[in-house]
């Protein structure tokens, strides 16, 4: 892993999560349910480069939600605090250590992308870069970031909100999602 592809996503870079309303949106998943779950005592807490990444990656897995379940979600806004070094699977080079578009959209997770997250965490890196699997191109960004299991201070400071109109109406647009 010593010279897997990386790259930095640097301090004041913005972030986007989708997260239950009542809870912050720094929560670090180590039960395996997850794409890149790392074991405790550390976890991972998955964020994406744009909205709608970050809505693909929590609210389209169900394709149809009702809206209850919109309701129950909050769009947070994060700014990072500082740079995090991440294992680039999006890099071409990637695919020179093995990296396809499985590890970031296979599954069962504990035998495709485990493996990989745990490899990375051992190698140093704060996260990966990755294609969310929730968009059939894999062609919006997400980034699983490593840190202390469960809920924490995370690595920056956000604001989040209701999650709005006009992103499920792109979400209806691009991909067909519909709220009853």
């Amino acid at each position: 892993m010593r010279h897997f592809p990386s790259c930095t996503l640097a301090a004041g870079s913005v972030v986007y999560r989708v997260h239950r309303a009542g809870f912050g949106p720094w929560w670090f998943s180590s039960d395996g349910s997850q794409r890149f779950d790392i074991p405790e005592p550390y976890g991972t807490c998955y964020v994406a480069e744009h909205p709608i990444g970050a809505f693909l990656e929590t609210l389209a897995r169900l394709t149809l939600a009702s809206t209850a379940d919109v309701a129950g979600r909050r769009l947070a806004t994060i700014r990072l605090s500082s740079d995090l070094q991440l294992a680039d699977c999006l890099d071409p080079t990637a695919a020179g250590f093995g990296v396809t578009a499985t590890t970031s959209a296979g599954y069962p997770y504990r035998k495709v992308s485990h493996p990989w997250a745990t490899r990375f965490f051992q190698a140093g890196f704060d996260g990966v870069r990755y294609g969310a699997a929730h968009h059939p191109a894999l062609a919006e960004t997400s980034y699983a970031l490593f840190g202390p299991t469960g809920a924490s201070a995370g690595h920056g400071t956000f604001t989040d909100g209701t999650v709005p109109d006009k992103l499920l109406q792109l979400a209806r647009a691009q991909f067909g999602f519909v709220v009853v």
